[in-house]
């Protein structure tokens, strides 16, 4: 954490290597990342490998897209389909059955659903009954764990609170989902209304409680620092309120201001009101200091949890994992994505699919990207993950020198430790406590696709 380093990790230091290291950087949710799957997309090699993924036995995990949102948040860079008309989405639901139905037949029963998240969009969206109805159907297709198994299983749902209802926690508990993930942001009005996301404490406290009343003890919030007129004042207030209202987890987003791919950021958001970096970087700092103190666990990178939180308790026992739903506790897991822009990654072959309504309503099977990963893109998938998730490494010396000679920098600036035995060719690296806040840039030294001059650029600063 930053505040708790010290002697070379003072405030002046923290600011040069902001400056020095905070520049563009995947997020490396996946590697290769989305912009180098430029396969073309083949249905019979992406059912070859969801046999080879029934060889495995293993749990899976399922997304399921729900893109409906009544209003604009001007941050968002989601995949979004924007209507106050409620209906638009009955389409949508039947091709997703449709889509759930071909590939819950070539999913073996023999396996679980140990993860499964719903995000957007908004999923909320849907009324009550829609909820429970989908869950049903997901439910009779593909084989659920049930709240009163002892077995940590993740179902997990992204909800608004302008748009959620008490009578939609009930639906939601009901329908099995153990984990609410609110989208917060700031409770700063001004700031709030900068981005078309007005929600007030006292709403978000009334759904919280309604939440813990109905049952549920997971609830998570996300926040974004780098939004519009957010100021270290500002943002000191919403951490307080973050922390009374006591979340179990919290995710920690820099926002990314990438115009260029998101036009309405350029139409709404009057880059003049955004804070600066040092600005930001107080307001990280700030964020760090206080929640730690507050009895959280820093996991990395962005996100914290309470110590018996399951995503805690993953990172000490080295068993963090890192997919499209950013950390969890579920390594290995082979991912299965639903609805339009939904991502699957099965076997370390990423498909992704059309992220337009029409196309998709003309026939899921297709895909706007996909990529079939190499033998070195898996070795090199599996040293990033190490490094995101678990901030350690052992590697061939010889294999990967020039990646461990390109480290040496970062070395020297005290983000990491590297250990080289001679004897055996074997390095071993360690990311220190103020490495795990640029892991994104440690990571990325081991990413084959970045030097290439075809190379996508467009990623959101690392801090």
């Amino acid at each position: 954490m930053l505040i708790m380093l010290s002697g070379r990790a003072n405030k002046e230091n923290i600011s040069r290597l902001i400056a020095k290291y905070g520049g563009s950087v995947p997020r490396y949710t996946s590697y290769p990342t989305a912009p180098e799957w430029k396969d073309n997309y083949s249905q019979a090699a992406f059912e070859s490998a969801i046999k080879l993924s029934n060889s495995t036995s293993r749990d899976y995990s399922l997304y399921l897209h729900i893109p409906f949102c009544e209003s604009q948040c001007y941050y968002c860079g989601c995949n979004v389909v924007i209507s106050k008309e409620h209906g638009i989405e009955e389409q949508y639901l039947d091709q997703l059955k449709y889509e759930l139905d071909y590939y819950s037949k070539l999913i073996s029963k023999e396996r679980k659903v140990i993860q499964m998240a719903w995000g957007g969009g908004t999923p909320t969206f849907l009324s009550p009954q829609q909820i429970l109805d989908l869950m049903q159907h997901i439910k009779k297709r593909f084989s659920l764990y049930q709240r009163e198994d002892t077995v940590d299983h993740e179902y997990a749902i992204e909800i608004d609170p302008r748009v959620t209802s008490r009578e939609h926690l009930e639906a939601l508990w009901e329908a099995g989902f153990n984990r609410l993930s609110m989208g917060i942001q700031d409770f700063n009005a001004e700031t709030q209304v900068a981005i078309n996301r007005v929600q007030s404490f006292e709403m978000v406290e009334e759904l919280v409680s309604a939440a813990r009343e109905i049952g549920f003890t997971s609830v998570n919030f996300d926040l974004i620092y780098g939004l519009p007129f957010q100021n270290l004042d500002s943002f000191t207030q919403t951490i307080k309120q973050v922390i009374e209202l006591n979340p179990d987890r919290i995710a920690f987003f820099n926002y990314a201001h990438i115009p260029q791919i998101f036009p309405f950021q350029k139409k709404y958001i009057d880059e003049a009101s955004l804070p600066d970096k040092d600005t930001k970087k107080q307001v990280f700092d700030s964020a760090v200091k206080a929640f730690t103190s507050a009895g959280y666990e820093f996991i990395g990178l962005d996100h914290f949890a309470k110590p018996n939180d399951s995503l805690a308790i993953a990172q000490k026992n080295k068993t963090l994992y890192r997919n499209f739903q950013g950390y969890t506790t579920h390594s290995g897991a082979d991912l299965f994505g639903f609805g339009i822009t939904a991502i699957s990654d099965v076997q370390a072959v990423y498909k992704q699919n059309f992220k337009k309504l029409n196309d998709y309503y003309a026939s899921i099977f297709g895909a706007d990207k996909f990529k079939q990963s190499s033998s070195d893109d898996k070795e090199r998938r599996e040293i990033i993950k190490e490094l995101m998730c678990n901030g350690e490494l052992t590697i061939s010396s010889k294999v990967f020198a020039e990646e461990i000679n390109s480290l040496a920098e970062m070395q020297e600036d005290a983000l990491l430790l590297i250990d080289t035995d001679t004897d055996t060719d074997v390095t071993r690296i360690k990311v220190t406590e103020m490495g795990r806040v640029f892991v994104r840039n440690i990571a990325s030294k081991f990413d084959a696709y970045l030097e290439k001059e075809s190379a996508h650029k467009l990623f959101s600063a690392s801090i």
